[in-house]
């Protein structure tokens, strides 16, 4: 069963892990790799939870560990959402990295992240290397991502607020530079490091195996992922799958086609 509890940041807040121990398949042919699951942020995290859960419970029972977590300040973690800056998810990933590898007895894993979790594990895997890098539907451009927040948060706000100074209080900052986006506390210090996130500028050849996962409902790529990919280099593959936007949505997504497209990815690195 997989094991939950808390490990501590580098700032000594818990953060949130579950372990889900490889189960035991022998087959002298294959590696299997342990898998950090690197969540999306806000409500992203919250309607992609069961699929994520799901699909490190599949990976686990293919013989693969999994860790799976939340970044300090968000989810079942501990520590100040306003006060979390882009740097806290990235050492918060290399924490959970080694407490896994500890757990697994491997040397390292692969990253597997969804969104903005993908754009991090990109960045992560380019900055310090490691087996392989998932990214599901990766956020391209951290300006861009920042923009269509404060625009949802405010249409929601005006959607639901009775009175336009009540919708502003709600919507707009507060007098400590920290935003209220329909109860998700942000730091105005943290929208100004999403702005400088650019995977197209940032990025490089990776110096592992990479597969980038477009999610769409789209049967080609956009020119966002030929872009990408061009960027990542000749060890980055790209997949186009017709998965619908599941970490968008409140109902629940048949997601067994990412699952299965995940496993394959895995496997051809092992």
């Amino acid at each position: 069963a997989p094991a939950a509890g808390y490990i501590r940041a580098l700032d000594g807040a818990p953060l949130y892990c579950v372990h889900h121990a490889a189960a035991p398949i022998l087959n002298p042919h294959r590696r299997y790799f342990p898998v950090v699951i690197v969540p999306p942020l806000f409500e992203e995290r919250k309607s992609a939870y069961a699929t994520l859960r799901r699909l490190a419970e599949r990976l686990a029972l293919n013989g693969h560990a999994v860790m799976r977590f939340d970044f300090r300040g968000g989810g079942e973690s501990g520590g100040a959402a306003g006060l979390r800056r882009w740097r806290h998810l990235s050492e918060d990933v290399a924490v959970v990295r080694k407490t896994l590898a500890r757990l697994s007895g491997a040397r390292d894993s692969v990253l597997l992240g969804l969104r903005m979790g993908g754009t991090l594990a990109l960045l992560e895997t380019l900055r310090v290397g490691g087996e392989a890098v998932l990214a599901l539907a990766p956020v391209v451009s951290g300006s861009a991502q920042a923009r269509l927040w404060k625009m949802r948060s405010k249409i929601r706000a005006e959607l639901t607020q009775e009175n336009a100074g009540e919708e502003a209080a709600r919507s707009g900052s507060k007098d400590d530079g920290v935003f209220d986006f329909d109860g998700y506390e942000i730091g105005r210090a943290f929208l100004d490091d999403l702005s400088q996130v650019d995977l197209l500028k940032d990025g490089h050849a990776l110096s592992c195996p990479g597969r980038i996962l477009q999610l769409s409902h789209r049967t080609e790529f956009s020119t966002e992922t030929i872009a990408l990919q061009k960027v990542l280099g000749a060890r980055a593959k790209s997949v186009c799958l017709r998965v619908e936007p599941f970490w968008d949505k409140v109902d629940d997504v048949d997601t067994r086609p990412l699952e299965d497209a995940v496993l394959q990815a895995l496997h051809e690195l092992g």
